[in-house]
């Protein structure tokens, strides 16, 4: 009876131990998954403990306010096929999108801005532009400079409630 139990017991979470390998390295689950939706940018001095970072110097609680009072602004949707579309406040964009999963390297390319970015359009249009690796799942992105010393940080779009 007891080896029956220890038996029932690893087939149940065997499923478990399997789909719980990394999921950073499916890149289309983590980019691809929902559209994206900006919620702040951050400073860090270790991009892999990145719990500790600090609100950008750009920002305050008001521009934070500002940034996600509308989930239908700043919002970028990747897809399968390579290309991208983002819209801010008074800018879109649109481009293509690589990952390697291997080195949380990412590349953001051929970028075709409509708009004048300035303020805090300007500040979603750089941390963008500039993104040179990630880290996240399909419930956080992560995109931070080649310094890996400054991320922008996205939510999915349909998790975010209008405030």
């Amino acid at each position: 009876m007891e080896i029956t139990r220890k038996i029932i017991y690893l087939i149940m979470i065997l499923p478990l131990l399997l789909s719980g390998c990394n999921q950073e390295d499916d890149i289309y689950e983590i980019f691809t998954s929902d559209t994206w939706h900006w919620n702040a940018t951050y400073t860090t001095t270790n991009w892999e403990d990145d719990n500790n970072a600090k609100l950008h110097i750009n920002l305050n609680s008001e521009k934070v306010y500002d940034i996600n009072k509308d989930p239908n602004i700043y919002i970028i949707k990747f897809e399968n096929d390579g290309n991208f579309s983002a819209k801010g406040n008074s800018i879109s964009f649109t481009g293509n999108w690589g990952a390697n999963p291997k080195d949380h390297s990412v590349s953001i390319t051929n970028i075709k801005l409509q708009g004048n970015a300035a303020g805090l359009d300007k500040m979603f249009y750089d941390g963008i532009r500039t993104a040179t690796f990630y880290r996240g799942s399909s419930l956080l992105l992560k995109l931070f400079n080649s310094a890996k010393n400054e991320f922008i940080q996205f939510h999915p779009q349909s998790k975010v409630k209008e405030q």
